[in-house]
């Protein structure tokens, strides 16, 4: 990066492919490409990238959702790439959002995908949405009105038990994610499976001190609005996922919005639809 950080990402696909850069959840990191066959057959050339603190890429203090963009456009920058999709899965979300609005003219398309903290998180937008929120959560956005550095340090106060059975039970996610019955087939692969595990361990790679800003993102000023956004943007979702709620909020926020229900999947539809969400973005 420009400021001496380094940014990891990695990448499938074809080398001399249509570029989409695609940001993961949480947890979560640059070790899992929904369907590589698909990518490359799309024609496609997937850049992963993990957020600073995450992975292999080195920690931004105080960074905020704004900052995203400024990354994706250095690594876009050095990769050569004048224009790209982008994906932002679950947490990624906001970040995908963030590059539509602050960068748009980078873009050549973009997909939400299964996010949740677009909606439920989105306080400038949705007063009162707070009153949702867990006690912890409540918390850590009061502090981080007054003292974001605090409020971070309380959020991986807040994490350090979930992180540390995470890593001993990994399979903790699986089970919540096999509620959903169109998603018990992605377990059905060991490849797939460790793929999986593998990157949320490397979310937490580096330490949570390393993701704490990560954890509070969404409770410091966003940067942008989602009615700000000015470019056409996908929403898509899973019919079975029990975490994203509220979806015509975004479509209805999002000026040049339009939204794709897969009624045969939960959270992870993204993954089993992989082929057409590229397909949009590029």
């Amino acid at each position: 990066m420009p400021d001496g950080r380094r940014l990891a990402y990695t990448e499938w696909g074809l080398r001399d492919g249509k570029p989409v850069l695609c940001f993961h959840g949480t947890p979560g990191s640059r070790l899992f490409c929904p369907d590589e066959q698909a990518t490359s057959t799309a024609g496609v050339r997937l850049i992963m990238p993990d957020r600073p603190g995450i992975g292999r890429s080195d920690p931004l203090a105080g960074r905020t959702l704004a900052d995203w963009p400024k990354d994706v456009a250095a690594l876009a920058d050095a990769l050569l790439l004048t224009a790209f999709g982008v994906v932002g899965v679950s947490a990624g979300g906001p970040y995908a959002a963030a590059c539509a609005a602050l960068i748009p003219g980078r873009l050549r398309g973009v997909a939400l995908v299964s996010s949740r903290a677009l909606t439920e998180y989105n306080w400038a937008e949705r007063p009162g949405v707070e009153e949702a929120w867990s006690p912890d959560e409540r918390a850590e956005f009061d502090l981080a009105q007054q003292d974001p550095a605090a409020a971070a340090l309380l959020a991986a106060q807040h994490a350090a038990d979930w992180v540390d059975q995470l890593d001993e039970h990994p399979e903790i996610i699986q089970k919540e994610l096999e509620a959903a019955d169109g998603d018990r087939w992605f377990f059905e692969d060991p490849s797939r499976t460790a793929m999986f595990e593998a990157t949320m361990r490397d979310w937490r790679r580096q330490g949570l001190d390393a993701i704490q800003w990560e954890l509070i993102d969404v409770f410091l000023p966003w940067g942008f609005r989602l009615a700000g956004i000015q470019i056409p943007v996908t929403i898509w979702c899973g019919s079975q996922d029990p975490r994203v709620r509220h979806i015509d909020f975004q479509v209805s926020t999002i000026p040049h919005s339009s939204v794709v229900i897969w009624p045969d999947t939960g959270h992870l539809g993204f993954v089993k639809h992989w082929n057409e969400i590229l397909e949009a973005v590029v």
